[in-house]
């Protein structure tokens, strides 16, 4: 039988990683630098720098950034580029691995925001809606996706599901907090079954559809 753990979640620490961290951080060295290096994102975040080189290639081919030149630091490959922002948004562009952008967490969003959501929407719908030629949706992941948002306040039910027929949920207006969509976060921890508690500290990363 599998373990479920039940974490109660107090004052919590700021994830200093994931790309729209990377984003805020790289508008924060354009305006103070004008510049933009890998090595400064991964001095003000807690996250590999493997996934921060991968961010900022994403970003150069889809063109919201470009090199400019080079500092006179060397790097593990050679001298370090330097950057520069030239698509600025406040937003963080949401890029696949092939630079398309959305994901399927923000595409379930913008339907639970939007019309198509306005008077209730199932999974099944849900998944359709949101589904694009390269991000489809699964009907388990929008299953998923409407029970974590409803455990955590942003839906009311508009018709119980049952055998053979799927709830129906809405947004609650005061939940419509934006057009960043809430994150679902995959937590990775250590529980020690003889003590019954999480040992260590606990991480946790966006578990993206």
């Amino acid at each position: 039988m599998s373990i479920v753990l039940r974490l109660q979640i107090g004052k919590a620490e700021r994830i200093l990683r994931g790309q729209a961290h990377y984003w805020k951080v790289m508008r924060a060295l354009q305006a103070e630098h004008g510049e933009i290096t890998t090595s400064a994102i991964d001095a003000a975040s807690n996250a590999d720098s493997g996934d921060i080189r991968k961010f900022v290639r994403a970003l150069v081919a889809a063109g919201y950034v470009q090199p400019v030149g080079e500092t006179g630091r060397l790097g593990p490959g050679g001298p370090e580029k330097t950057y520069r922002i030239v698509r600025d948004q406040a937003e963080c562009p949401r890029l696949a691995k092939s630079g398309v952008q959305g994901t399927g967490q923000r595409n379930m969003w913008n339907v639970l925001r939007g019309p198509l959501g306005r008077d209730g929407i199932d999974a099944r719908d849900l998944a359709a809606f949101a589904s694009t030629d390269g991000i489809p949706i699964a009907l388990d992941t929008a299953r998923t996706y409407l029970k974590m948002l409803a455990q955590a306040g942003y839906l009311a039910c508009l018709a119980k599901g049952g055998p053979g027929k799927l709830a129906v949920w809405r947004l609650k207006p005061s939940m419509n907090t934006g057009p960043l969509p809430p994150m679902i976060l995959r937590a990775k921890l250590v529980y020690d079954q003889n003590a019954g508690r999480v040992m260590g500290e606990a991480t946790a990363e966006e578990d993206r559809p």
